[in-house]
């Protein structure tokens, strides 16, 4: 077998590092979902866009204050932190402000049972 071949293959495998962070992405992903199904449809992405883009910065505050820092080489926990941040960004860009702030209003005076109806 070549060296060439080897290389191949020793490129194709995942990197341990990025799977770690695997199983809280589902795990949030899941408790987004029941929010989300629990809320009224207007509330669904601004509540998702909010939760998103305070994920992404509580995750790089973290990050910077325990010393990692953006080099030259990746780190996954930074990937994730902006993939967080854009997806909460793009969340709110989706939303619609007068239908979610019409749920609001309806909440407020008719209760929040109302939400579900």
């Amino acid at each position: 077998m070549s060296a060439e071949a080897v290389n191949a293959r020793s490129a194709a495998k995942h990197d341990p590092a990025t799977l770690e962070w695997m199983l809280p992405l589902l795990v949030a992903g899941g408790a987004f979902i029941t929010l989300a199904k629990l809320l009224a449809g207007p509330l669904a992405l601004p509540l998702l866009s909010f939760l998103l883009v305070g994920i992404g910065f509580l995750v790089a505050t973290a990050l910077f204050l325990s010393g990692s820092r953006i080099g030259k080489r990746h780190k996954p926990a930074w990937i994730v932190a902006g993939a967080c941040v854009f997806l909460g960004f793009a969340a709110a860009l989706l939303s619609d402000g007068p239908q979610a702030l019409a749920q609001l209003e309806r909440m407020q005076t008719y209760g929040i049972a109302s939400a579900t109806n």
